[in-house]
């Protein structure tokens, strides 16, 4: 089983949508997360969850999750089906379900089931980027 995860720049040229690199990016661009998934084994894989984490500094966008039938987390742990909710509970006591910013997803996962033998899965999802994420490189003179 081998996994490859591949992070694309997109644009719009003439009016269709083009996948560039994405070795770098600025606030609002567009980036593609694109994850497969190959079995090479002999054997079905079964029981395959696939995951992509959203960086920090970015946020999902919504409706972009392929297979749509994704699920999301804010923490890594706890998943839920997308759009994710949560309980607010209002001044008067009383609470409500309110929809999860979704700059606040941290990671999308999908539920794969088998993957047979000799085939390959493909998970995609898209973020824009909101802030330039901070570099660990230390400043030169």
């Amino acid at each position: 089983m081998t996994s490859t995860l591949v992070a694309k720049r997109v644009e719009t040229v003439s009016g269709k949508v083009v996948l560039n690199p994405a070795d770098s990016g600025k606030p609002g661009d567009l980036v593609e997360y694109s994850g497969t998934y190959r079995n090479e084994g002999r054997n079905g894989v079964e029981k395959l969850v696939a995951t992509i984490p959203v960086p920090a500094g970015t946020t999902f966008v919504a409706g972009s999750a392929q297979p749509a039938a994704a699920q999301a987390s804010t923490d890594g742990t706890r998943f839920a089906a997308l759009p994710l909710m949560r309980t607010v509970r209002l001044p008067d006591g009383t609470s409500r379900q309110e929809p999860v910013p979704l700059s606040e997803y941290r990671f999308v996962r999908w539920e794969l089931g088998t993957l047979a033998a000799g085939t390959d899965a493909v998970v995609k999802l898209r973020v824009r980027i909101d802030a330039v994420a901070a570099t660990t490189a230390a400043a030169k003179p």
